[in-house]
């Protein structure tokens, strides 16, 4: 069974890259998907800061940040630390780090996807729909 496209006008979706130019390709081709709010954040710690504030239904993450990088801010987001609300927001990794040492830390860290950059608009969304759809099919099921 192929999974449900969410209604992306309603979807907030953090985006989290200490580059500018990165950050604001990938906005731009989540906004073509319609998504009806982008939040950005510069590296992991204002994205914790963020994450104080707002629940998104997503994260697009980084890995090589600083002060805080995308598999600590990970771990954080996943042991509720520094006052995250919601453990169980979705994660996907954006990077361009394909270490197979890096993957497999983000798998053993609880990430739900991995996309190498560069990364093309369809494989986007494909990411987004299958991660959603998982993560509410996760909650329905007893």
């Amino acid at each position: 069974m192929a999974a449900r496209e969410p209604d992306f006008s309603k979807l907030t979706i953090l985006v989290v890259d200490d580059q500018e130019y990165i950050r604001k390709l990938v906005c731009q081709l989540i906004r073509r998907l319609g998504c009806g709010n982008i939040l950005e954040a510069s590296d992991g710690s204002e994205a914790l800061k963020l994450l104080g504030r707002v629940t998104p239904d997503m994260i697009l993450c980084d890995i090589k940040m600083q002060p805080v990088d995308g598999l600590e801010f990970l771990r954080k987001v996943r042991g509720a630390e520094d006052g995250v609300r919601d453990s169980q927001v979705p994660i996907v990794f954006l990077t361009s780090d394909s270490d197979r040492g890096t993957v497999v830390a983000a798998m053993k860290s609880d990430v739900d996807g991995y996309l190498v950059k560069p990364v093309s608009p369809a494989d986007l969304k494909t990411k987004i729909v299958a991660v959603l759809s998982k993560r509410t099919a996760a909650r329905v099921t007893w």
